[in-house]
């Protein structure tokens, strides 16, 4: 191979022009080709971050081999829950709250805003806190989005009989109008009045609101193009559960068939759950549409439940948004990578009078592999549950406590919950990253690996017997801190497990960072 003649130096820079699997494909060619790339520090960081399902940051001081130190460390603490930092923050007296973006923010009273940058020892991000004290109307619920200085406020604005929902789109560090919104600073709708909640997200230029009401069959999803004030899309139907984004062009929805009664006027089951893709590229409508209206792109199926099961609730969440990047005023080493994404599908499932919570945990590479399967065009393809489910996900009875209000409990591919432990409570996690998974299983490090098939239980709740075998890594907090005994949900961001404990006595957040 006459290529080999070429100095190593020009040989190395051609190497570092591929990704991280082809960069393992030619260390296996030969032995010139294995000493240039696991001698090289650039190489071995681009195959570090890929294996630790992370992004390179912008450039900065720091070198490669600086940056190779700090993931390693990283990846070190979280891989043994070791925590470095910890910091209790006062619970307000405002019924609303958020975390996103390694941001933890709360309302206080019924107009002001505190927010908690979390701080990271590792990887260099220091602690702040800001308040904007009046956002200009009542806060009714609010989402956000600290890359794109993004703070969206609800309102609920009343000229009786007539309910109207203004969107407030403001600046997150000052509260002002955000300077790429329209004009207006806000775009509004009028729904029947109700008492409303709200699950609000944002994915680059696009901003989703689902709109659900207790008791009502009302159920709706607006998706605006935020910067334009544009209504994009807008959904209507009882079946629409929950929704997450799945990529910058695609919608996850998590629909949940109507019941339906007997002749006895009593709810009879099924009614089988199922996951919707939607693509937004090609619909549009900001007139409402009704969902069995919509063509879709494909559903995915879960297996079919046993006549006596129904579920009453379903929720999809997966943190961060497709595309998401940190504050640009945090210049960060790296960052989770936009590919390595877990989707936390919750399915509250009642048995007569017995609920029972059942978790699907499906990275997004499942759901984008079978779309990427394709055609061009094709719309409504359904996928049984043996083609995506067994291998591409686990479907397993609730293993500890997750809480239906602090949902915040997903972030990249790792899963934060918590449990007993011989009468204990501890936090756990399950991270379903594949490729450090593959690393550790080839290297024999497979004593928190879940990598065998497993039967879901009670298995009387499917009418076939359902097997899944995504493998997972299992892990548990190393210790906790002192008196922490009595949080009631557990939360995970980017750089910290956030303990929360909302008893009067309480209230606060007890925020461990790594």
């Amino acid at each position: 191979m006459e290529r080999l003649n070429l100095p190593p130096e020009l040989l190395t820079a051609i190497l570092l022009d591929l990704d991280f699997r082809d960069l393992l494909r030619c260390r296996q060619v030969n032995t010139t080709f294995k000493t240039l790339i696991d001698k090289d520090v650039r190489a071995q960081y681009k195959i570090e971050l890929a294996v630790a399902g992370m992004t390179d940051g912008p450039p900065s001081t720091l070198t490669p081999a600086e940056r190779l130190t700090i993931l390693r460390a990283r990846q070190d603490a979280w891989d043994n829950l070791v925590w470095t930092a910890k910091d209790d923050v006062t619970m307000h007296q405002g019924g609303v709250w958020e975390l996103y973006g390694n941001v933890l923010a709360q309302a206080q009273g019924d107009r002001t805003l505190h927010f908690k940058q979390i701080p990271s020892q590792i990887r260099g991000i220091r602690g702040t806190e800001w308040t904007i004290p009046n956002v200009g109307c009542k806060i009714r619920d609010f989402g956000m989005d600290p890359a794109q200085d993004l703070l969206v406020v609800i309102e609920h604005f009343w000229h009786r009989p007539q309910l109207t929902v203004r969107i407030h789109l403001k600046s997150l560090s000052t509260g002002a109008p955000h300077p790429a919104g329209p004009q207006a600073g806000m775009v509004t709708y009028d729904p029947k009045p109700s008492g409303y909640s709200y699950a609000i997200q944002t994915s680059e230029g696009y901003l989703g609101i689902h709109m659900s009401s207790q008791g009502e069959d009302a159920s709706e999803l607006l998706i605006w193009e935020w910067r334009t004030g544009r209504l994009h899309l807008h959904i209507t139907g009882p079946e629409l559960s929950s929704f997450a984004f799945l990529s910058s062009r695609h919608l996850l929805l998590g629909v949940q068939p109507a019941l339906e009664l007997n002749e006895e006027d009593l709810v009879q089951g099924p009614n089988n759950p199922l996951l919707v893709v939607i693509d937004l590229e090609s619909t549009t409508s900001a007139t409402p549409v009704e969902f069995s209206d919509l063509d879709y792109v494909c559903a995915f199926h879960y297996p079919t439940l046993s006549d006596t099961f129904i579920v009453v609730a379903m929720s999809v969440r997966s943190d961060p948004a497709p595309y998401w990047r940190p504050n640009p005023a945090l210049p960060v080493p790296f960052s989770v990578s936009h590919e390595d994404r877990l989707f936390v599908v919750t399915l509250w499932v009642m048995e007569g009078n017995v609920p029972l919570g059942v978790l699907s945990l499906v990275p997004a590479s499942t759901l984008l592999n079978a779309l990427s399967s394709l055609e061009p065009g094709v719309v409504r393809r359904d996928f049984a549950w043996d083609e995506w489910g067994p291998e591409g996900s686990r479907l397993m009875s609730m293993p500890g406590r997750q809480s239906a209000v602090w949902v915040c409990y997903v972030y990249g591919t790792t899963y934060a919950l918590w449990g007993n432990d011989h009468g204990e409570r501890a936090v756990y996690t399950l991270d379903f990253n594949q490729l450090a998974i593959r690393r550790a299983l080839a290297r024999g490090a497979a004593d928190d690996i879940a990598d065998r098939p497993m039967v879901f239980k009670p298995a009387r709740m499917f009418k076939e017997q359902v097997r899944t075998a995504l493998p997972y890594r299992a892990r548990k907090l190393a210790s906790l801190p002192e008196g922490e005994n009595r949080f009631e949900a557990v939360m995970v961001a980017e750089d910290a497990v956030v303990l929360v404990s909302s008893q009067s006595h309480i209230r606060r957040y007890c925020v461990l960072s790594f």
